[in-house]
């Protein structure tokens, strides 16, 4: 469970730098009054791109489930217990 965990992690720190090389773009932008515009529009759009990890989640949880997995063993492959398992499952969290 350990080496999955550590795969899950590996996962996350690779999105997680590119989101970040990403971001960085910003700063190649000449015009600083362009560049603080721009990184206030991503600022301010932010927020809404939250949903999008919910998502996957959700969906990785689905395909768990469809794949005959009960909620106590989802929630332990994914690190939780059986009933965030389930909430995640149903969108609720």
């Amino acid at each position: 469970m350990t080496e999955e965990r550590d795969e899950a992690r590996a996962a996350a720190d690779e999105v997680l730098a590119a989101v970040r090389a990403a971001l960085r773009q910003l700063e190649a932008v000449d015009d600083a009054a362009v560049r603080a515009r721009a990184a206030g529009l991503v600022l301010r759009e932010w927020p809404a791109e939250r949903t999008l990890p919910k998502e996957i989640r959700q969906q990785a949880v689905d395909a768990l489930h469809a794949g005959g997995m009960d909620f106590p063993e989802i929630g332990e492959a994914i690190g939780t217990d059986r009933s965030r398992a389930w909430r995640i499952w149903k969108g609720m969290s």
